[in-house]
């Protein structure tokens, strides 16, 4: 583990100390998994949006960044809001402060997932962009910038998984699997990892499958939410022991998210399909 990147002593400044600094490698992968990521965007955007929006192309890419400045405020907002809800007990009897204290860690994906999501709506659709057509072109790099992120949880040492000992016989290969690290000191399955892997995988298949999916207004974001709600959903298996149950049958927040978040994207991608082939039909 590698929380801490670069640490600086106290010094003194104008006759105020201050210190010591520290910067932090989650800090730096979120700043690298949000600039690429919206650059990466912001590019689509001026190359395929802004010619319908009889914009030029550094309109609608310059446009986009202020679309960004709304999302990531909402997103870490959502972030830490689902996780108070999530571990409501570390806030109780008089701590109820330290929910606000978001420097001090702990964030959800998918409570910044739809604080994002949320907050890019309603700009969206205040700046009049064809909703569908937006969501269709930033789904791959949602996936990109997770996967950059993951590498943050990973030398943050949070988001393992078990114990590794429980699961050794399968996946103890030369401690190839295996993260050295938990508030513990236990060998624990390294589950940001695997999620990072899986992350990369599917942000290249929606990538590829962008131009098929752009026919389908709106399909992009439901392969979105079926594919790597199903990642999610798999992996919590080994984030989560059973001590807890959500929604009866689910053993994460996170997972009874994925569950839901599964089921509704499969019924919308149904829905998609089904109407453009009625469209085909009667046109």
């Amino acid at each position: 583990m590698h929380p801490i990147l670069i640490s600086f002593g106290t010094f003194t400044l104008l006759g105020h100390v201050f210190g010591p600094l520290r910067f932090y490698s989650y800090g730096l992968c979120l700043a690298v998994a949000l600039a690429l990521s919206i650059y990466l965007f912001a590019r689509d955007v001026g190359k395929y949006l802004a010619p319908r929006l009889n914009l030029a192309f550094e309109q609608g890419f310059q446009q986009t960044f202020d679309l960004a400045v709304w999302v990531i405020l909402f997103s870490i907002i959502g972030a830490r809001v689902f996780y108070v809800w999530e571990n409501y007990a570390e806030f109780q009897n008089g701590h109820w402060r330290e929910a606000f204290f978001i420097w001090q860690g702990g964030l959800v994906y998918y409570g910044g997932l739809f604080g994002g999501l949320a907050a890019g709506l309603v700009w969206i659709r205040q700046a009049k962009w064809p909703l569908l057509y937006v969501l269709d072109l930033v789904t791959p790099y949602i996936l990109l910038g997770q996967a950059i992120g993951r590498v943050g949880c990973f030398l943050n040492g949070c988001c393992y998984g078990l114990v590794a000992p429980l699961h050794q016989g399968f996946f103890d290969w030369g401690h190839g699997w295996i993260f050295e690290g938990g508030e513990d000191q236990q060998p624990h399955l390294p589950t940001q990892l695997w999620e990072l892997a899986g992350d990369l995988v599917l942000f290249l298949v929606l990538l590829g499958l962008r131009r098929w999916t752009l026919r389908y207004p709106g399909m992009g974001l439901p392969l979105y939410g079926l594919t790597y709600g199903f990642l999610r959903f798999t992996i919590e298996f080994w984030r989560r022991s059973w001590d807890k149950h959500y929604l009866v049958v689910f053993n994460s927040a996170s997972q009874a998210v994925s569950g839901i978040l599964m089921a509704l994207s499969l019924a919308a991608i149904v829905w998609i399909v089904a109407k453009a082939q009625k469209k085909t039909t009667t046109g």
